[in-house]
């Protein structure tokens, strides 16, 4: 009889404080084997550590949206003016060389097998890091499991809480999110899934608690909030579960832009910086962070 633990980690958005309490309640659960779906690191800034930490457990790995965002300011840096990207200039300018190469070279998803159980590993969907697999998309489900070749599709991106359901016969996992999971205060959520005898015996949400207070005592001692005070703060309202902060800025940012008729582009074709290049200009992002700056925790 063969069984064989896999823990799936998605979206840790370099939150290594979480990661690190999350592998430790994997060992206890004696896990064999680490996939981790994307979104590594960003917009947390701790992202040497955070690296580190899944290149020392896993070789299993794929490359999320916020990494290409970090490739793509490689290539075009020159173009990357506005404010609302210091976050990510702050993060590339501390990845070490090794681990920018790193990034660079992780695939966009895993066809993986274990004793016979077959799964295709992805960030968004099938088709792109960027798409959202939300629960309620059932029509995308149906699309993307009628011709799945493998018995299992695991993904994250949407930083929903995990979940997992059977589609077409096969089976549909949403592995959580790890370091900006926004329904619980200070907690990582991944998910562990048993296969016992080539088949899929269980399937295991785990929620893990972490310290919010060594995750702002890391910001403040980093030195990122000379650079970027706004997002980081917004990140971290996130966590402390107050996520509507976010989503009222960015939603307000989106609306006064649209307001001047410019153009926010979104054509795939031309990848991930064309789609959010200048989403905002700087006085729209400057004036909300002042209105929105009350709310700020650090």
């Amino acid at each position: 009889m063969i069984k064989i633990k896999v823990a799936i980690i998605s979206d840790i958005h370099g939150n290594s404080v979480a990661l690190k309490e999350v592998l430790k309640d994997a060992k206890k659960n004696k896990v064999d084997d680490y996939i981790f779906l994307g979104d590594l690191i960003s917009e947390f800034p701790f992202v040497n550590e955070t690296l580190d930490m899944v290149r020392s457990v896993s070789n299993k790995v794929i490359r999320g949206n916020k990494e290409q965002y970090l490739i793509e300011y490689d290539k075009e840096k020159y173009d990357w003016k506005n404010v609302q990207f210091r976050n990510t200039i702050f993060i590339y300018n501390e990845l070490r060389k090794d681990n920018l190469e790193y990034i660079k070279k992780l695939p966009l998803k895993l066809k993986l097998e274990y004793d016979g159980v077959k799964i295709l590993a992805v960030h968004g969907s099938p088709n792109s890091v960027e798409e959202s697999m939300y629960i309620e998309d059932i029509e995308k489900f149906n699309e993307y499991t009628k011709n799945l070749k493998e018995d299992v599709l695991i993904f994250g991106h949407t930083h929903e809480r995990a979940w997992n359901n059977y589609i077409n016969n096969k089976l549909v996992i949403n592995a959580g999110c790890c370091g900006v999971l926004s329904y619980y205060i200070g907690q990582a959520e991944y998910t562990i899934i048993d296969i016992k005898d080539g088949k899929v015996d269980n399937v295991t949400p785990r929620l893990v608690n972490y310290d919010l207070e060594i995750v702002k005592d890391k910001i403040i001692k980093c030195g990122i909030l000379d650079e970027d005070r706004v997002l980081i703060n917004l990140i971290y309202l996130t966590i402390n579960g107050k996520k509507w902060i976010k989503h009222n800025f960015l939603q307000e940012a989106k609306t006064l832009m649209l307001e001047r008729k410019h153009e926010l582009h979104n054509d795939d074709a031309k990848g991930i910086f064309y789609k959010y290049f200048k989403l905002y200009d700087d006085d729209i992002w400057i004036g909300l962070a002042e209105k929105y700056e009350k709310y700020f925790l650090i």
